[in-house]
C-alpha cells in the first residue's frame, strides 16, 4: 500500500499530514521533537485495518511552527480546526509522550469525538515528582544561553549542557518552540485521568526515564476503563523500538 504525505492550510498553519481511506478512522499524535515519519512502520500495518490519520504538530516535521507562544489549549484548537477541515467527526485516539497528553485532554473535553484511546508513555503527570526536574530544565533554557555564548566553543558547550540536563528538546527547538516547550512541560493533567470516560489501553516501556513505569501504575488505577500493555526491555519509545508488540497491542484492543 502506497502511503502519501497531504497538505492542507488550518488557520494558517500548513500541515503536513497523512490520511489513508479505509475502515473505521484512527487518529496518531507523535510526541515532541517527533514526527509522523518516526510512525511509519506503525502506519502501514494499521492502515490495513483503519483509516489512519497522522500530521506532523505545529512546529514539527513539516508542518508551519505557530507565531504565538501555544499551550495544550491551543493545540486542541487547532487539532478540532484540522479534524473539522477533513470531515472527521469520530474516531479512535493514539498519542506518544506529548501527544498522549493531548489525546486524554480531547478525549475527555471532546468526549463525543473520541471512541477508544491509547496512551503511549503520555506525559500526563507533571506534578511534585517532576517539579525539580522541570526547574532545572526552566533554569538552563533561560540562563544558560546568556553564560555559554561568553565561551569560544559555544555551539558545542551549549549542546552538551542541554544534553546533561536532560533538555535536549529545547536545544534542537527554534525560539518559538522553546518557549512552547518550557510552557507545556509546566501543564501537569494528572487530575483529568479519573474523568476519562473512554476505553483505554495504556502501552508503557519499561525502562522509560522519561515518564516512568510508575506513571502507568498511577494512570491505571485513575482510569476506571483502561487496560495496561507493558512493553518489556525498552524505554520512552516502544512504538519504535518494538512496532510488533506495539501494533499487536493495539489491534487487539480496538478489534475487543
Amino acid at each position: 500500500m502506497e502511503i502519501q504525505n497531504r497538505k492542507i492550510s488550518v488557520n494558517e498553519i500548513d500541515v503536513n499530514y497523512i490520511e489513508v481511506d479505509q475502515g473505521e478512522a484512527l487518529v496518531i499524535l507523535h510526541g515532541w521533537g517527533a514526527n509522523i515519519s518516526y510512525w511509519s512502520s506503525v502506519i502501514k500495518n494499521l492502515a490495513n485495518d483503519y483509516k489512519v490519520i497522522a500530521l506532523d504538530l505545529p512546529g514539527f516535521g513539516a508542518t508551519s511552527t505557530p507565531e504565538t507562544i501555544w499551550s495544550s489549549k491551543e493545540y486542541i484548537d487547532f487539532l478540532l480546526n484540522f479534524f473539522e477541515k477533513i470531515n472527521l467527526d469520530n474516531f479512535n485516539i493514539i498519542g506518544h509522550s506529548f501527544g498522549g497528553a493531548l489525546a486524554l485532554k480531547l478525549a475527555i473535553e471532546h468526549q463525543e469525538k473520541v471512541k477508544k484511546i491509547i496512551l503511549c508513555d503520555p506525559a500526563v503527570i507533571r506534578g511534585e515528582r517532576l517539579s525539580l526536574r522541570q526547574k532545572i530544565s526552566k533554569f538552563i533554557a533561560d540562563l544558560a544561553p546568556n553564560y555559554l555564548k561568553k565561551l569560544p566553543f559555544y555551539g558545542f558547550a551549549e549542546k552538551a549542557v542541554y544534553r546533561l540536563a536532560g533538555v535536549s528538546d529545547y536545544y534542537k527547538a527554534n525560539p518559538i518552540m522553546r518557549e512552547i516547550f518550557k510552557k507545556v512541560i509546566s501543564e501537569d493533567m494528572t487530575h483529568l485521568a479519573s474523568r476519562l470516560k473512554k476505553p483505554c489501553l495504556l502501552v508503557w516501556g519499561e525502562n522509560d526515564k522519561a515518564t516512568p513505569l510508575s506513571d502507568a501504575f498511577t494512570l491505571k488505577d485513575l482510569i476506571v476503563d483502561s487496560d495496561l500493555k507493558i512493553i518489556k526491555g525498552v524505554g520512552h519509545n516502544p512504538y519504535r523500538k518494538e512496532p510488533e508488540q506495539f501494533i499487536k497491542a493495539v489491534s487487539d484492543f480496538l478489534k475487543k
